[in-house]
């Protein structure tokens, strides 16, 4: 399966890229020159276009499409299927390589319908696994698993070998990705022994790591270090620098489980000087993360602040690129959902009109019933259309809260924050600011994807920042939470983070700028089937002009009331946001439905 975003476990689906570029570019041209002088519209002139096309494949794909479309339109008006299976293939490449999974796919499957006219087994095989792989990054794992199953069984067939291990890894791939690690433990083995026999030192490698990888997530750490030990000396026999980083990174991880600090260091240096050699930003955020407990464990607080600020810039780094990743994959699915539900009700109003046409011919008498039907059908697609409509809303907002629930500004105004308590030799106080702000963005993070959490650990979450955000206006701020006594902490659920963006306007828009100390009152407490929230700061209120923090406090606002609209249209309830002005600052009412775990 070729890399999504997060590179996790090693595909072993390799990309032949040209060894120099030189001699690529003279090939390249030498194939243009021949094409030019090849212009009649046949075969020989449909192979060429094809031949280079997969040699801009990496360089300049767009620039390759017309290449394809001419070579699709000369194999069909020459009749050569096998040149239009071959065309559409590598436009289906050059789609992926672009990021363009919908026509990637939609190409990959057209070839696939003109191979299996052919009987082309193995163009056949190659293609399941390109459609794999498209299922795979959209993370339709199911349909993933149906393509690279049905790419096993067609290597088998043909006894082809290295086929063979790349579909067994690939299904070991998404089964670790689903979490299924003793199935993926499994296939990774059966993929092994075969590479092992093809004596192929890079499928070994890969596949070793990955079995690492999957042992340590199963508990079995000193299995997981055999493996990772056992990749490395393979990665460093074969030259391949990205595998070694990764294995000795999670040797360092696996050290550190241990505390075998100096083994952990030692493992994590090595790969950092690596990862920068090969520009692996995510190998080297790890390496950084490792070093950070190491330095910490050996009390070098400033040291461990330095690595764990590279980490965490470095991760972010990376997170942003999933978060972009996760953003496009979304849209593709809407896209292709969108597109198939099109293609299911122009289905449907074909059938109805042949229907109407069938049954006023034949059955005049029962105009009425069909008047009936027609108008019930109407009914139901409008209704479907107003669910699709909301499913849009939902798909949107989910979409804008996920951009919105990490703060960059947030994350390293905190770090700056420790580094100014360190500077000033107040330990103590960097450390228990690293610890709150350490929980805070691992607790986001994990409850990123949750619809509902617990109203006890939502409130934790809330104290963190409250008490992050006190200690960064000097103890300026304080507050109280009152919670009713009928109210249940661990059996009421909520959505996550629902009242910061209040917290925070009260913060920056009322205290900060208020001269002298400020409070917020947050209470929670019961009314008959809902939940209400009390929101009340004693700052400047709402008449002074802040507009900077403004904006960003009302989209934050404008996403929470579009979460309630949500939550409103499910559970069928009046759940509401008041925003009230007070003599001296601003209270917020918020109204949900009251929702319990058991």
């Amino acid at each position: 399966m070729l890399q999504s975003t997060k590179k996790t476990y090693f595909s072993i689906l390799i990309i032949l890229l040209p060894l120099c570029g030189n001699s690529q570019e003279v090939a390249l041209d030498s194939l243009k020159n021949e094409l030019d002088r090849h212009t009649l519209q046949d075969t020989l002139r449909a192979g060429l276009l094809i031949e280079i096309a997969g040699a801009m494949t990496y360089s300049t794909p767009n620039e390759a499409l017309p290449n394809v479309e001419e070579a699709i339109a000369i194999s069909e008006k020459t009749n050569w299927t096998k040149g239009e299976a071959l065309a559409y293939r590598q436009k289906g490449n050059l789609h992926y390589v672009l990021g363009d999974n919908l026509n990637a796919l939609d190409a990959y499957q057209k070839a696939l319908v003109l191979s299996q006219k052919m009987a082309n087994k193995q163009l056949e095989a190659s293609l399941l696994g390109n459609i794999g792989n498209i299922h795979a990054d959209l993370k339709e794992y199911d349909k993933a698993l149906a393509n690279y199953r049905a790419y096993l069984s067609t290597a088998q067939s043909l006894n082809n070998r290295p086929d063979e291990i790349k579909a067994l890894s690939n299904i070991a791939i998404v089964y670790n990705d689903t979490e299924n690690f003793e199935e993926g433990v499994s296939y990774l083995e059966k993929a092994l022994a075969l590479a092992k026999l093809e004596e192929n030192n890079l499928f070994i490698a890969a596949i070793t790591n990955n079995l690492g990888l999957a042992y340590k997530k199963l508990g079995h750490n000193k299995n997981a270090l055999v493996r990772y030990q056992e990749a490395v000396n393979l990665a460093q026999q074969i030259g391949n620098k990205y595998i070694e980083a990764s294995a000795l990174n999670s040797i360092g991880k696996i050290n550190v489980l241990f505390k075998n600090y100096d083994l952990a260091e030692t493992n994590a240096r090595k790969a950092l000087a690596l990862s920068k050699e090969i520009g692996a930003m995510e190998w080297e955020s790890d390496s950084w993360e490792v070093l950070s407990q190491v330095y910490e464990h050996n009390g070098n607080m400033a040291e461990a602040l330095d690595a764990y600020k590279e980490h965490v810039q470095l991760r972010d780094s990376v997170l942003n690129e999933e978060k972009r990743s996760e953003l496009t994959r979304k849209e593709m699915q809407f896209l292709m959902e969108r597109q198939q539900a099109i293609a299911q009700e122009e289905i449907k109003r074909q059938e109805l009109v042949k229907n109407g046409y069938l049954f006023g011919a034949i059955l005049l008498a029962l105009v009425s019933i069909i008047g009936y039907f027609l108008y019930k059908r109407r009914r139901d697609a409008l209704e479907k259309g107003r669910v699709a409509e909301f499913n849009a809303q939902v798909a949107e907002t989910e979409l804008k809260a996920l951009r919105s629930q990490m703060n960059p500004h947030f994350i390293f105004n905190s770090l700056n924050s420790i580094s100014d308590f360190i500077s000033k030799k107040d330990i103590q106080q960097a450390d228990d600011y690293l610890v709150k702000f350490s929980k805070l963005t691992r607790s986001i993070l994990e409850n990123s994807e949750k619809k509902w959490i617990t109203l006890e650990e939502d409130l934790e979450l809330m104290e963190l920042y409250m008490q992050l955000e006190a200690l960064r206006l000097d103890n300026k701020l304080d507050y109280h939470i009152s919670v009713d006594e009928s109210i249940e902490l661990d059996n009421t659920l909520v959505p996550p983070l629902i009242l910061q963006p209040f917290i925070e306007n009260s913060i920056w828009h009322g205290i900060a700028p208020k001269q002298g100390s400020g409070q917020i009152d947050l209470l929670i407490k019961k009314d008959g089937n809902m939940l209400e929230y009390i929101v009340e700061d004693n700052g400047v209120g709402r008449s002074e002009p802040h507009t900077h923090t403004k904006k960003k406090g009302s989209f934050g606002i404008k996403i929470a009331s579009n979460r309630i609209d949500i939550i409103n249209h499910l559970k069928n309830t009046n759940g509401s946001i008041n925003l009230l002005d007070k003599t001296e600052g601003l209270r917020v009412e918020i109204r949900l439905p009251l929702e319990l775990q058991f």
